[in-house]
């Protein structure tokens, strides 16, 4: 699984390589997970969208974080979220907003719809609940879904086509088991979502506005790529649509489920902190 975080990627693209950019081209951006604000390269630049473009079709890359996912979201990638059911009923869905939302300085419809989402557990519970010996709540009964490659098959069908960001909680032990599930299964075009639904769920909206990483909501017309609440005071609009910023890292361990011993344990672990 390690070798899903190495450049070039390990599986080949469908698309035919170019020569990888210099990765010194694209600035340095300020992580999600930091508190730093400043004016740094992202979705909606027309220069950072053509970077990640060339970057992920040639091969040179196959980890997104946030802003560099929403520029593959634009141009044909899909979602699959390996997360448990219960755990999506708890801490909510992957942002998807309804068809023809519109967004940005620009008045663009944002690319969205029921498709662009699918939910396939790799790892299934039946609950989540009160553990008197965890003190708190815990995913009961953890086994992995051993229905998963046929239902990820059945949502894509073109292997050569398919363009997925596979994002669990925190993009690290059921994303990178879902990635080498998929790469097992012929999928070409596969790329790991820094972080999961955790940091994707605390960068933007449900309607793919972004936050700002004090859990405020960013209310400038003109920041490029932002789909904005309505009216004149969009913060209050999307007031229901909060969430607990608290650490992203999930702190449930999935390995044993995903059948890792503890020899390999480093391999369900890829961290990206």
């Amino acid at each position: 699984m390690s070798a899903l975080l190495t450049s070039p990627c390990p599986y080949p693209r469908a698309a035919p390589r170019a020569r990888p950019l210099n990765r010194r081209s694209i600035p340095a951006r300020a992580l999600p997970e930091t508190e730093r604000v400043g004016m740094v390269p992202e979705y909606g630049d027309p220069l950072f969208d053509a970077k990640t473009l060339e970057m992920f079709a040639s091969g040179a890359e196959c980890v997104a974080d946030v802003e560099q996912s929403r520029v593959l979201w634009d141009h044909g990638y899909d979602v699959l979220d390996v997360r448990d059911g219960h755990e999506i009923d708890f801490f909510g869905d992957f942002p998807n907003p309804p068809p023809g939302t519109i967004g940005g300085v620009f008045e663009t419809i944002v690319v969205s719809g029921p498709n662009k989402v699918r939910a396939i557990p790799i790892v299934q519970t039946t609950g989540y609940r009160f553990d008197s010996e965890a003190g708190g709540k815990v995913f009961a009964n953890k086994t992995r879904n051993r229905g998963f490659e046929e239902a990820v098959v059945a949502a894509f069908p073109n292997k050569d086509d398919a363009k997925i960001i596979v994002s669990c909680s925190d993009g690290r032990q059921r994303a990178v088991a879902a990635l080498e599930a998929l790469e097992q299964l012929g999928y070409k075009n596969l790329v790991l979502l820094k972080g999961g639904f955790n940091l994707y769920n605390r960068h933007w909206t449900k309607k793919l506005g972004r936050r700002l990483p004090n859990g405020t909501f960013r209310a400038n017309n003109m920041a490029p790529g932002d789909v904005q609440g309505y009216g004149h005071m969009p913060e209050m609009n999307n007031a229901n649509d909060a969430i607990e910023f608290g650490p992203w890292k999930d702190a449930t361990d999935w390995k044993t489920a995903l059948g890792c011993a503890s020899a390999s344990e480093e391999r369900c672990e890829a961290s990206f902190a």
